[in-house]
């Protein structure tokens, strides 16, 4: 089955980096899952489709979330924050 690439812009980049090493690493193991179907949840990958912005998708990582658009074969990451931050 073919994969998706995942590509993060530069300000994502930068909030992931802030994120504690714990949170980086569960996201890290949601998003090889990721590559693989990206529009179907499944145990431990908590997914959705986000309500009027067409294409775009969180991801729930615990109290975290990571917003991303898919287009085609492409996932990319443009927010990573928490919940209260995020929408």
């Amino acid at each position: 089955m073919p994969t998706c690439e995942v590509l993060l812009t530069r300000s994502a980049e930068r909030e992931f980096e802030r994120l504690g090493r714990d949170v980086q690493e569960r996201f890290a193991a949601a998003i090889d899952c990721l590559r693989v179907d990206p529009t179907r949840a499944r145990p431990g990958l908590d997914i959705r489709p986000m309500k009027g912005l067409k294409g775009m998708w969180r991801l729930r990582v615990g109290d975290y979330r990571g917003i991303y658009q898919l287009d085609a074969r492409t996932i990319t990451f443009t927010r990573f924050a928490p919940r209260s931050q995020v929408y």
